[in-house]
């Protein structure tokens, strides 16, 4: 095949993983100071430039928290994106790299990607692009992008072709298209097409309309293109990222990840809050600048969590794993007639740990269920056996024997209570590569004495995230 997937030697995916493993982009902060002071005319420290942009920021954040209707994001005044830029676009670049650079080494990008960027702004996916392959010899990139609004346009145009540079020419973007992604999608087809926090800002569209543009978008992919949904981590844009992903799979499409087809049925758990994290990112100076003295880490924006959806035309998907029909492994949505008796089961682990000092926590999902469902463990009762869980990559499918069921009325959520004679074992997946944090030692190092076993049920609370 003249464009084969890439697959990244040894030396390049060292290469990649040290990078990746630097939580700042320099030189996106010096481009955005010295766009700052272009569009402006001012110093970027001058207090009135920082009050515009404290107030755009501000104004952009109470937009994003109201629903439906009354949720309208705009970009039209330049402050506007500069907000956006300050605050936003540091931890979206490093986000975006890290998931593209997750994709080629799990072997689904060509040799030369063919790549759609719905909504641009100024440049997220496309500065994600060039730094990863800047790191890699073999790999070429040719961008189309899709842009509204007319200022981010005007930044993307100034900010973007300085990574390009970097990248040493193997990755092509053009000025992106002023076009309105849901009256028009351009020509031709693509081996990736990325909407990168843009569904949740099309307020005007209903979940039917929406699914209707996902499906519209999905005929613009090469045979095995991938379709890829990013949205941030906070509940209604969680949950509506996972609904619109059942609604396009009813029609046809294949949920690629991170979701399992674990039973060969249609998952209706709701509401399923589940995202990813990945490593904060280092602080801006002009994060900083912009809290001041008195309120230095209101702006501060490092949080990397957001949820996600690939997508495909093909049926290929990254876990092929079913549960055999004749397993003796309980399924989630029979866990009523299991209450306060011992099961096993086979789940997807579909979160990191969110529990408190005390106790491991994660939202898991067999596909079958209707109500959020959480595996707790008691941090005094870890044991070896239970390794296979606490490691347990985001989306990987692990094997948990015994089991004690119990229900939440306050939370609407099940329990599943862990203890040492529980035993787990990964089934599909992969583990981090990371010991979780001995809770107990840290109390212990923290109180001076182990902390009293005093558990009754962990009341599962709602994982956090911030955007």
């Amino acid at each position: 095949m003249d464009n084969p997937r890439y697959i990244p030697t040894a030396e390049e995916i060292t290469r990649l993983n040290a990078f990746l493993k630097i939580r700042s982009v320099p030189e996106l902060e010096k481009q955005t100071i010295k766009y700052i002071e272009k569009v402006t005319g001012k110093s970027w420290k001058d207090e009135t430039v920082l009050e515009k942009i404290r107030n755009a920021i501000i104004t952009q954040k109470e937009s994003y928290w109201k629903e439906g209707v009354q949720k309208s994001i705009s970009y039209k005044g330049g402050y506007s994106v500069l907000g956006y830029m300050a605050y936003q676009m540091p931890g979206y670049v490093l986000e975006f790299s890290e998931f593209f650079a997750a994709m080629i080494t799990s072997g689904l990008i060509r040799k030369h990607v063919k790549i759609l960027d719905i909504g641009a702004g100024p440049g997220t996916v496309s500065i994600g692009v060039a730094r990863v392959l800047s790191c890699l010899e073999g790999m070429t990139a040719e961008i189309t992008s899709l842009e509204y609004y007319e200022t981010h346009i005007e930044a993307y145009q100034v900010i973007v072709p300085e990574f390009l540079k970097n990248a040493g020419g193997k990755v092509t973007a053009e000025k992106p298209l002023a076009q309105d992604i849901t009256k028009d999608i351009p020509e031709g087809e693509f081996d990736l097409i990325v909407c990168s926090n843009v569904i949740n800002e099309l307020s005007g569209l209903d979940p039917e309309k929406k699914a209707e543009l996902v499906m519209a978008l999905s005929k613009h992919l090469v045979f095995d293109g991938n379709l890829v949904l990013l949205e941030p981590a906070d509940l209604t844009n969680s949950t509506m990222l996972r609904d619109l992903s059942r609604d396009v799979k009813k029609q046809g499409l294949t949920l690629y990840a991170p979701c399992n087809d674990l039973r060969g049925m249609y998952c209706t758990v709701s509401p399923c809050w589940s995202f990813r994290s990945y490593a904060d990112i280092k602080p801006t100076d002009l994060m900083f600048a912009l809290g001041g003295a008195e309120e230095k880490f209101r702006f501060v924006n490092t949080d990397v969590k957001f949820s996600y959806a690939i997508l495909r035309t093909d049926g290929h998907r990254k876990c092929g794993y079913k549960i055999p029909a004749d397993a003796k492994r309980a399924r989630l949505s029979q866990l009523k007639k299991h209450l306060e008796r011992r099961i096993h089961i086979t789940v997807s682990v579909m979160s990191a740990d969110i529990g408190d000092a005390k106790n491991y926590l994660f939202l898991v999902c067999d596909g079958t269920g209707t109500t959020p469902t959480y595996l707790a463990l008691p941090a005094f009762h870890r044991i070896p056996e239970h390794e296979a869980l606490l490691t347990a990559s985001y989306g990987s499918v692990v094997a948990v024997d015994s089991v004690m069921v119990r229900f939440n009325k306050q939370q609407n959520a099940y329990n599943l209570l862990m203890g040492r004679e529980s035993f787990t074992r990964m089934i599909a997946g992969v583990s981090t590569g990371n010991k979780a944090p001995d809770k107990i030692a840290l109390l212990k190092e923290k109180y001076g004495k182990k902390p009293s076993p005093n558990y009754r049920g962990k009341k599962t609370g709602k994982p956090s995230s911030k955007r």
